[in-house]
């Protein structure tokens, strides 16, 4: 493959200050290396909230920062149109961690070709990075047990949704929140029996009639007044896994803490923070866990798929952020 290609993809216009908008993410003209040794064609990108922290100036030491014309890039499924390389032949699907591009190319460092007979878009949600994420959060770090009473803010989205099945079948008490009534339907109709709304002004009260005796463990999606409140309900000795803070992502102070942090200390709660690049190492069990649970039907999952190609990927990480998913939210890309 020599032919000189160009193609468009998706760049950063500026930083955004406080909310993201439509016009801080643009289009621009791609030249592709001539001598790639893998093209490749999206079939669908995924969204998700992380890519808001980003393009925040003050940025993350555990992935590159978005300024001013960076190529966006996310989670990807895309197909093998060119190749040469052996492992991959035209037609394959694979996913990795890929430039947002009408063409891509690759060097196949980081990709996977999707197993025959398996589910594609499996792939981009249970078996793709967000399942990775819950599955560390959840099962390496939280370790529920039946003596657990768990919380799993955001638990219709992609990783919350993932966690508190986990904790489920793991014996635990889970409680879990979302903040749109079809949302907390959905965890019902799926098996849930304490569904709360976190936006709701009496979530604290709720909270605490939910779990009287106090919260063991917190798998913390969500951040802000949600974030206070779990605090409040806390129990002693207990641990939160701090997974995300998506209410704060579209704020001018994304890093503000609950004011009631202190009470961590007064009761002796352990907080544990992490990013899935540190434990890609475990990568490989995690596929061994979660394929069969999903080849047989025991986990729940719902792909909330956007049309449109690229031009709608703005507006679908906006709407992310606004909290308009059901389940895992990707662009679909014709």
């Amino acid at each position: 493959m020599t032919a000189c290609i160009t193609t468009l993809g998706l760049r950063l216009s500026c930083q955004p200050k406080g909310k993201l908008r439509p016009e801080h993410i643009e289009k621009a003209f791609v030249q592709l290396p001539a001598r790639a040794q893998l093209l490749l064609k999206p079939r669908y990108i995924s969204v998700d909230p992380y890519m808001r922290t980003r393009m925040q100036p003050e940025g993350y030491d555990y992935i590159e920062r978005w300024n001013a014309g960076s190529p966006l890039s996310g989670w990807t499924l895309a197909e093998v149109i060119a190749s040469n390389i052996p492992a991959f032949k035209p037609g394959d699907l694979v996913v990795g961690h890929l430039p947002m591009q009408e063409i891509i190319a690759s060097d196949g460092k980081g990709l996977a070709v999707i197993p025959a007979g398996s589910d594609p878009t499996a792939f981009l949600h249970p078996l793709g990075m967000t399942g990775f994420t819950a599955w560390v959060g959840m099962q390496l770090i939280g370790q529920p047990t039946e003596q657990d009473t768990v919380l799993v803010s955001a638990a219709a989205g992609a990783v919350g949704s993932i966690a508190a099945q986990l904790a489920k079948r793991l014996g635990a008490k889970v409680i879990v929140t979302a903040g749109r009534a079809d949302k907390r339907d959905w965890l019902r109709h799926k098996g849930f029996q304490t569904v709360l709304d976190h936006r709701h002004a009496d979530y604290a009260e709720q909270l605490h009639n939910a779990a009287p005796s106090g919260i063991t463990l917190n798998f913390e999606n969500v951040g802000g007044r949600a974030f206070t409140a779990a605090i409040e309900a806390m129990k002693a000795n207990g641990r939160i896994v701090l997974c995300g803070l998506v209410s704060q992502y579209q704020s001018e102070q994304p890093r503000q803490s609950p004011h009631n942090f202190a009470q961590l200390g007064q009761k002796r709660v352990s907080v544990h923070p992490f990013v899935v690049p540190h434990y890609l190492d475990y990568w490989d069990d995690f596929q061994k866990f979660m394929a069969p649970l999903v080849a047989r039907g025991d986990i729940n999952w719902r792909l909330d798929t956007i049309s449109g190609g690229l031009d709608s990927i703005g507006l679908a990480l906006i709407g992310l952020l606004r909290g308009d998913n059901l389940g895992k939210r990707v662009v679909e890309i014709p």
